[in-house]
């Protein structure tokens, strides 16, 4: 945790985070923006969390993180480069460990099999658009055409960093919702609230 809060743009690796913000300011001092990802990992969830058919743990995931702002995309374990493994590669491999427990030898899955946790950490991914900072023509819902329309207000070259924490919450508040058992039930809401 140390390593990610230890520069602006929230990235465990040093030498990356450099690249990154120099990347983020040449875009920023153009006048533009840029996208990015954020990885987030779950550690010590218990198994058996989610569901194989309606609830499936990573459709929980990815719909409370996909209702976060500028998120275009969503993968768990090794996500969208999976497609492109085959099937024998793609699987993860199980192992009797000598506390008895059993693991995986990789974790491909991201710690979600058939929609449930398997012990494993969760790995998740999420795709961040960018943000418009410059003019660009317009039509208001009235069919007037503004040419040059600009947004006011404050609009960073990457949202990047600023979506970190969010991401962090919303996985931790949906695992903590699924958890508990309450996620269809507003009267636990009201008997146990959340804190802030």
């Amino acid at each position: 945790m140390q390593q990610v809060e230890s520069n602006i743009v929230r990235c465990p690796d040093a030498e990356c985070a450099e690249r990154m913000i120099e990347q983020i300011e040449q875009i920023g001092r153009q006048g533009d923006s840029i996208g990015g990802v954020v990885e987030c990992v779950a550690r010590n969830v218990p198994k058996g969390l989610g569901s194989p058919v309606f609830d499936k743990l990573e459709a929980d995931i990815a719909k409370g993180v996909m209702s976060l702002p500028a998120t275009k995309g969503f993968e768990i374990g090794s996500g969208f480069a999976g497609t492109l493994m085959t099937g024998s590669e793609h699987n993860d491999e199980f192992y009797l460990a000598e506390n008895g427990e059993i693991r995986a030898v990789t974790n491909r899955s991201g710690g979600v099999q058939g929609g449930i946790s398997n012990g494993e950490n969760i790995f998740c991914g999420w795709r961040l658009s960018q943000r418009l900072r410059f003019a660009k023509s317009s039509v208001q819902s009235t069919g007037v055409v503004r040419k040059h329309y600009l947004q006011q207000g404050r609009h960073d070259p990457c949202v990047l960093p600023r979506a970190v924490p969010m991401v962090e919450a919303m996985v931790a508040l949906v695992l903590w919702i699924i958890y508990c058992g309450i996620k269809d039930s507003v009267e636990c809401w009201v008997a146990y609230p959340i804190a802030a």
